[in-house]
């Protein structure tokens, strides 16, 4: 968890990062919902928010996915 909180743009920017290194931060979970409460607190408010929110339902469902069923797995042994 505290590599995530270092590396997902919590407090540094995405810029100060190798450039390497940036499309592996913007993989992170954490970054896309830092991005939701950034955004619109600096007053950016647009389109492009759809792109976390999408990312966060998709990512959200599909580890509720996996969870239920390895709940069911193990409920049914």
């Amino acid at each position: 968890m505290l590599p995530m909180c270092l590396f997902a743009t919590t407090f540094y920017p995405l810029s100060v990062y190798p450039e390497a290194v940036r499309p592996l931060i913007q993989v992170l979970p954490l970054y896309h919902s830092i991005q939701l409460v950034r955004e619109p607190a600096l007053g950016h408010l647009g389109w492009d928010l759809l792109i976390p929110v999408v990312y966060l339902l998709a990512f959200g469902s599909i580890a509720m996915h996996v969870a239920t069923r390895r709940m069911t797995r193990t409920m049914l042994r």
